[in-house]
């Protein structure tokens, strides 16, 4: 497995917290074009840019989830005490969605990042190139 550079890493980091390549690109001191060719050929940094995005996911699912007992506390609270039933049902519809059960959200917490190897990488962008070529 290769290593990935100073500067890729840093670039990775900065772009799998969802900046810009073009602020990433001024922040590193870089061009936008070496950072779209990273993407497109280096399959480590696009993998570690994946593994990076996928950290980022848990954390933030577990944050979420972290305060699915409070919530539905508060839920049955509501659902016990509110004599408004808009209320009620918007308050359970939110946590459901927050918990990833609703049509929408449950596609949405059960879509992968991509392949944290470079060896997935690969795969996947082989498998995307068939297909692609299916669609002409």
């Amino acid at each position: 497995m290769a290593q990935l550079k100073p500067v890729q890493i840093e670039v990775a980091l900065s772009i799998a917290t969802g900046t810009s390549i073009t602020k990433t690109a001024e922040n590193v001191a870089i061009t936008r074009q070496t950072i779209h060719q990273w993407l497109n050929f280096d399959y480590e940094f696009v993998a570690y840019i994946n593994a990076l995005r996928k950290e980022n996911t848990e954390a933030a699912r577990a944050a979420i989830q972290s305060t699915a007992v409070l919530a539905v506390e508060t839920i049955a609270s509501i659902m016990k005490d509110s004599d408004n039933d808009a209320v009620r049902l918007s308050a359970a519809k939110e946590v459901l969605a927050m918990a990833g059960l609703t049509k929408d959200t449950n596609q949405l917490f059960n879509r992968g990042v991509g392949g944290i190897t470079a060896e997935a990488v690969k795969n996947e962008r082989t498998k995307s190139l068939r297909l692609a070529m299916f669609d002409l």
